[in-house]
């Protein structure tokens, strides 16, 4: 495992938390008021970054899924990394969907109080709480036999915080070990549905918008799980790499799979970008031309030429296919992807927005809080950096103190 930049990203983290705190503290003293989006762009940045956090956790969500319940030796080595992986996205989501909302607080009670179940939101609302329960129990099953034999041998705060984890447990033998594999394969078939459900869900909510062509579309929800297991992916393919130690060729075994797999994801997810844009232009409509102008041709068009197409595809296509199955290529690859990846999820969510669906409404109310001019402002960034800080250094101890890398295996004998 690499712990050499630990004491750097921990420090960049920190740092990120310092800055961004401006901005969290302006968010939740004033609300929205800071904010550049408003009634015509109701969407921004935070939601670009909640569906990339997404789809983050959907990639490490499938290598669970592959590890202990369908039981592929090979992904062993990281099955507790990714499910420690989900577990911090889901945190991260929900720290942005939460600051999006004008009124968070209700979040808190209302679903509880007045759900409403023909409602995707309510479904959304309740499968992320079980998709959060389901992994964490997941996770602590996968690491307590080592956190029980860590609280014995490890003095001061840490040692506390080990023996907390431990429940008063002082010994871990045989049976507690095959009890705590049944309950990773049990939590694996019912995470299964659960996530499967949440994932499609997220997807089938912007596709039901009858009044967003871009996003009215079967195409959405298999745009939505193909984009997220390549980013997710492409995030654990690249820890893999940092983190999993190289004996007995292990690392660059897994990384021979995982790279020719996200090669597959990356090509189809090129070809049904392309085919959503050819259909759209195709349709000859006006309201559907014009969002696929603002992606391509607007002012932001180097988010998608530059970012997503040359830093984000080209640049992996090449690394990937003339790599030589290189571990590091690979690895370099999976970074620019999933580095990038916020540029596609920016280039959804706006541009069907920044369209006004009335010819001349523009020119009949004027107000700054109504138009389709939307970038994000200084208030905005700093939020995204002070959440993304805060994923970053929970990830980071989370691995660093705790037996989440190379913990006690588990489950795959059992699953198999």
């Amino acid at each position: 495992m690499h712990y050499r930049f630990f004491p750097l990203l921990s420090i960049l983290a920190v740092a990120g938390l310092a800055v961004g705190s401006y901005g969290m503290v302006d968010r939740l003293w004033n609300g929205l008021n800071p904010v550049a989006f408003g009634s015509y762009v109701p969407w921004g940045l935070w939601v670009a970054f909640y569906l990339f956090f997404l789809g983050l956790s959907a990639g490490a969500f499938l290598v669970t899924i592959l590890t202990y319940l369908l039981g592929i030796k090979p992904f062993l080595g990281i099955g507790p990394l990714s499910a420690f992986m989900v577990l911090v996205c889901l945190f991260c989501e929900m720290l942005f969907i939460l600051l999006d909302l004008g009124t968070m607080h209700r979040a808190f009670y209302q679903f509880f109080l007045t759900p409403s179940f023909s409602s995707l939101l309510t479904w959304m609302f309740v499968l992320f709480n079980l998709m959060g329960l389901i992994y964490t129990l997941k996770t602590y099953f996968l690491v307590r036999g080592d956190i029980i034999r860590k609280a014995q041998g490890t003095r001061g705060p840490l040692g506390a915080i080990y023996r907390l984890l431990s429940f008063g447990r002082r010994e871990y033998d045989a049976a507690m070990d095959a009890a705590d594999e049944r309950r990773v394969h049990q939590l694996a078939w019912i995470s299964l549905p659960v996530g499967m459900l949440f994932y499609a869900t997220n997807g089938a909510f912007f596709a039901i918008l009858i009044n967003r062509p871009i996003w009215n579309s079967a195409l959405t929800p298999l745009l939505f799980v193909a984009a997220a297991l390549l980013s997710g992916g492409a995030l654990v393919a690249f820890l893999t790499y940092m983190y999993i130690d190289n004996a007995a060729g292990l690392r660059d075994t897994l990384m021979r799979y995982l790279g020719r797999s996200i090669l597959f994801l990356l090509c189809l997810f090129l070809v049904l970008e392309a085919m959503q844009f050819f259909v759209g232009y195709q349709t000859g409509r006006t309201d559907i031309v014009t969002s696929l102008n603002h992606i391509t041709l607007g002012r932001g068009w180097w988010i998608f030429w530059v970012v997503h197409l040359g830093l984000g595809s080209l640049i992996p296509l090449v690394l990937l296919v003339f790599g030589g199955g290189s571990p590091r290529a690979t690895a370099w690859a999976c970074f620019l992807i999933f580095a990038t990846f916020v540029a596609v999820r920016y280039n959804f969510v706006i541009p069907d927005l920044a369209v006004y669906k009335l010819e001349g409404l523009e020119y009949v109310f004027r107000h700054p809080r109504l138009s389709t001019e939307y970038v994000p402002n200084l208030n905005e960034w700093l939020v995204s950096l002070w959440i993304i800080s805060a994923g970053l250094l929970a990830f980071l101890l989370g691995t660093r103190y705790l037996p989440i890398v190379h913990p006690h295996p588990r489950g795959v004998d059992h699953a198999a």
